[in-house]
């Protein structure tokens, strides 16, 4: 099945109007501005995002640019400057984003005009949204704290800020409180992003054509329905579709009219609590997982696609996505372990705490997240940003009978050619320059440097982590061998072959009340570990999922 984004709202050949036009509506995509948005020691404005685009422009020629044009570009020659690993983050986030959303083939290039577009979404500030709840609950959200108690963010003390409850963090989540502000958001700043698709950064232009309208196709969306997404979205405008282009001030009262929150894809938490939803032909597959606690939560069927998958507000909870996801998007989650098979687009952790992530990603963001660990396979550096701290870093551990054909669809390949990228994120976390260096050292579960961003996790400590399955599904197809790096590998190897010794050793004992004995300290000690773990709830679950 074709990518929805490939077929809604791209930039797909024109085609004939099928559809009347009094159906026509337009609505935010959600995953742009949730992949799209993160914290960096600039507090983008729509001034700033204007003067950084117009001196942009006049450091560069041409309208598509290259990575190293645009991280010298923006470092050296754009106000506000950014530092080298933000420039390198932003464009690494903004080109997964140009490629999964709009539906463009990968290149080297970014046109100008996509990379402002997504920079005017860093205005929109989740953080804000629900900003009275937190003054009156007494917490505040970090980003704000570091803001208010610190001339500049790159030298707050971290360790000092707050760490933000999963029950504040989940105010500000998939309710309608958020899909209201980003409503408003965008009816608000729909001007400015026109004069940036326009390129008339200090005159509102007088007219746009359906070229430059499409642009915003990158965070909006166009259909005949909420359900039936069109090619561009410039047929959401009759007048603009028929004539190529259209006043200024038309296609805003327009915009603003047709304007809609789609409640079909971007189903609100109050409506899907654990939910997956459902699927008609030519809709996207969004899956949501929210508001958890103790549970076991496995994908069904198993091997189903998602376009959108959202796990948000869940507690000391263990979930299985078995199948392949473009974007995949946690936030505010708490002491949970996520298993992750494959995203073909962008996984982003957000606002979590104590979770274990396990995922084979195009494209890996962590933000605003602590006292974690990520387990990845990944072919762009990780991005690590916002306040960010304590992570465990480690290469993807999952085994599981159907991970190749996940991968397949995502198109990823276990290759060794990207063995160790997980080992070298792009850092450019909250912390001061010299807690940021001490995250950046590489460490082997070393945690002397105290508010270090990450380190590793030491090879001696490294387990796989199996996917449970039915006896049929572990006969069904050989398991993919993992891709490690060769200290990793070369523990994983020596500990198989201490089990291996173990059971020879086992075996070899003939005294049947000796074996008796060895068999009930082995239960023992595995009770008392499925107790001190709480894995025995899982079991429990697993078993009646008839997976254990």
């Amino acid at each position: 099945r074709a990518l929805w984004a490939r077929e809604g709202c791209g930039r797909a050949p024109r085609v004939g109007s099928e559809h009347p036009a009094m159906s026509r509506v337009l609505w935010i995509r959600s995953e742009a501005l949730d992949h799209a948005v993160f914290n960096t020691s600039v507090r983008w404005t729509v001034p700033k995002v204007k003067d950084f685009l117009v001196s942009l422009r006049s450091a560069v020629t041409g309208s598509a640019i290259s990575q190293a044009i645009w991280v010298e570009a923006a470092t050296c020659r754009c106000n506000p400057a950014l530092s080298e690993l933000e420039a390198q983050a932003y464009w690494h986030v903004f080109s997964v984003l140009r490629q999964s959303l709009s539906g463009e083939p990968a290149g080297s290039t970014v046109d100008v005009r996509a990379i402002g577009l997504l920079l005017m979404c860093q205005v929109f500030s989740p953080h804000r949204v629900r900003t009275d709840q937190f003054a009156k609950s007494g917490e505040m959200w970090p980003g704000l704290e570091r803001a208010t108690a610190a001339t500049s963010p790159r030298h707050s003390p971290r360790g000092n800020s707050p760490r933000v409850g999963v029950s504040a963090q989940s105010s500000i989540q998939r309710g309608r409180d958020a899909s209201t502000a980003m409503l408003a958001f965008v009816r608000q700043h729909l001007a400015y992003f026109l004069q940036v698709a326009c390129e008339e950064l200090t005159v509102e232009p007088t007219s746009v054509s359906d070229e430059e309208f499409d642009l915003l196709g990158m965070f909006l969306c166009a259909g005949a329905s909420t359900t039936q997404p069109l090619p561009r979205l410039s047929q959401a405008l009759p007048e603009l579709e028929a004539n190529r282009s259209m006043p200024w001030k038309e296609i805003r009262k327009a915009v603003d009219k047709s304007l809609v929150w789609n409640s079909d894809v971007y189903a609100v938490v109050e409506q899907s609590l654990g939910v997956q939803a459902p699927a008609t032909p030519g809709e996207p597959r969004a899956v949501n997982v929210s508001g958890l606690t103790r549970q076991t939560w496995f994908q069904k069927p198993a091997t189903g696609d998602i376009d959108i998958l959202n796990i948000t507000c869940c507690n000391e909870c263990t979930i299985y996505v078995t199948g392949h996801a473009r974007f995949c998007f946690v936030a505010g989650c708490h002491d949970c372990t996520i298993m992750i098979a494959a995203v073909s687009g962008m996984c982003t952790i957000h606002n979590s705490e104590k979770i274990s992530i396990h995922a084979a990603a195009h494209c890996f963001k962590m933000e605003n997240s602590i006292d974690s660990s990520a387990y990845l396979y990944c072919h762009i550096p990780p991005i690590l940003s916002g306040d960010t701290r304590g992570i465990k870093l480690a290469p993807f551990n999952v085994l599981y009978s159907q991970l190749d054909s996940a991968l397949q669809r995502a198109s990823i390949a276990l290759e060794a050619a990207y063995v160790d990228v997980w080992a070298h994120p792009v850092c450019c976390t909250l912390g001061s320059p010299d807690e940021t260096l001490g995250g950046r050292s590489g460490n082997l579960d070393d945690l002397s440097h105290g508010n270090s961003t990450y380190h590793f996790v030491h090879p001696d400590t490294f387990h796989p982590v199996v996917v449970p399955e039915s006896m049929g599904g572990l006969r069904s197809a050989p398991q993919v061998p993992l891709c490690l790096p060769q200290v990793y590998d070369e523990a994983f190897r020596a500990r198989a072959g201490d089990m291996r010794a173990f059971q020879k050793l086992f075996a070899e004992i003939t005294d049947e009340s000796k074996r008796r004995k060895t068999i009930q300290a082995m239960q023992g000690h595995f009770r008392e570990w499925l107790q001190a773990t709480g894995k025995s709830r899982q079991l429990a679950d697993l078993a009646r999922m008839g997976l254990a």
